[in-house]
């Protein structure tokens, strides 16, 4: 079911995408978790007192870089398997996210306008179907190779003989033939002595 799990290769049915983001919350939780407990005997008992120094760092430097790799490669397995290319959308929606966040204090509803975005993108990666073609690789869909060879077919749906299948016309001799070579007279040897 889940093929290559650490690459950002490949596709993600519905299913499976869903399936993975709740055993990758599931993993945080129960990471974050045991962090917490193991730092628990450092915080006294009953009093408020200052968090130890280590448990913010293995949060930062050990559970948020998992959690991002794993997410980032869903979400980019899940777009190819949508037909989307994750080059192009996963970039402009970090990057709408990152100038609403800027730009919050300034304008504040533009925070309910990054906050759709992000409900409109979660609802898409859950219920948008599966791309029909293809075996996980962007390129390997007929449309790019159409295009790549020029225009379209005009009837996609119709089929060809294997005669008028290939798009290479056929090799026309616009020159003269090529000339034809006769021996020289020799005797004796290569030399002609």
């Amino acid at each position: 079911m889940f093929h290559n799990i650490l690459g950002f290769g490949g596709r993600m049915g519905r299913l499976e995408y869903f399936l993975a983001c709740m055993g990758l919350g599931l993993l945080v939780c129960l990471l974050t978790l045991a962090l917490i407990f193991g730092f628990m005997p450092h915080l006294g008992h009953g009093e408020r007192g200052p968090v130890p120094i280590g448990l913010p760092v293995m949060l930062v430097g050990v559970i948020l870089p998992i959690y991002l790799w794993f997410s980032l490669a869903f979400q980019a397995k899940r777009l190819r398997d949508m037909g989307w290319n994750p080059l192009y959308v996963m970039p402009a929606c970090f990057g709408v996210n990152m100038i609403s966040g800027l730009l919050f204090p300034f304008l504040p509803p533009l925070l309910v306008v990054s906050g759709l975005l992000n409900l409109f993108m979660g609802i898409c990666m859950l219920f948008w179907p599966s791309q029909p073609t293809g075996d996980g690789d962007w390129y390997s869909s007929r449309s790019y190779h159409d295009y790549q060879d020029g225009l379209p077919d005009p009837e996609p749906m119709m089929e060809r003989s294997p005669a008028t299948a290939s798009r290479r016309p056929a090799t026309v001799r616009t020159s003269a033939p090529p000339p034809v070579f006769t021996p020289a007279p020799s005797g004796f040897g290569r030399r002609g002595l």
